[in-house]
């Protein structure tokens, strides 16, 4: 039995989309809800499938969250799908064939990202491979602020095929969310005993060069070359924000 397992929180732009990939193939599909004050929780009332089980709880944080989902859960395989992600055709055939007849206890599913409709390739931003499919009793998400990601006890295997990631429907989507996540990066850091150091500065000016040019990011075009700017420049937004973060703690 497959379970697809999702935690939202005013997602009633992405949701259905999201849902109708998952829900003529998957076996259930667990959402767990945040109180999202949109129209999350009615869109998904609207499907009117048994599938769909909805659980509403206080934001736990999102490895927590995502974990209390997959407890919730009723297959012996999870799916992990972000609400603004899709599963393709191709790798819906794929993780049917492999269900049942897997060799291993997770795998690796890789992403493709699209920034303002439009695909990014390069830049270092493809594959993205994300631990998203995998035997409930063999994984659970590492709980840290930001980036959460699957720990298994055993080497995942890799899938072929990708699905979608359209996490920053425009530019202005993309600066709203930095600010929350460079805070959340600069706390995780921290606790992982990393500390700023001032020529980080420098190197991370680089970035940009390694993302447009040495990466070939130059060939997503516009607004891809947008991102590879934008995503150096969040690098060194989370570092200024771990200088800050430690100062604060040391004074």
């Amino acid at each position: 039995m497959l379970s697809a397992v999702i935690i939202t929180k005013n997602e009633e732009h992405n949701i259905k989309k999201c849902i109708d990939h998952l829900i003529d193939w998957v076996d259930e599909i667990v959402v767990f809800d945040s109180f999202s004050t949109d129209r999350t929780v009615a869109v998904l009332e609207e499907f009117r499938s048994a599938k769909i089980k909805v659980t509403q709880i206080e934001w736990q944080g999102f490895a927590r969250t995502k974990n209390l989902a997959v407890e919730a859960a009723s297959g012996d395989w999870i799916l992990s799908v972000d609400a603004d992600e899709l599963v393709t055709p191709e790798l819906r055939a794929e993780i049917q064939r492999l269900v049942g007849t897997a060799e291993r206890e997770g795998y690796l599913i890789p992403r493709l990202l699209y920034f303002c409709n439009r695909p990014v390739r390069y830049g270092g931003s493809y594959p993205d491979y994300q631990l998203r499919l995998f035997r409930k009793d063999a994984g659970r998400f590492e709980e840290t602020p930001v980036h959460e990601s699957v720990k298994l006890s055993s080497q995942p295997g890799r899938l072929k095929n990708h699905m979608l990631h359209y996490s920053y429907r425009t530019m202005f989507d993309y600066w709203a969310r930095l600010n929350r996540y460079t805070e959340l990066d600069a706390e995780k850091k921290f606790r992982q005993g990393k500390r700023f150091r001032f020529y980080r500065v420098f190197v991370l000016q680089l970035e940009i060069v390694k993302r447009l040019f040495l990466r070939m990011g130059i060939l997503d075009g516009f607004p891809g070359i947008f991102y590879h700017i934008f995503s150096a420049v969040s690098s060194l937004v989370k570092y200024a924000k771990l200088w800050e973060y430690q100062e604060t703690i040391n004074s």
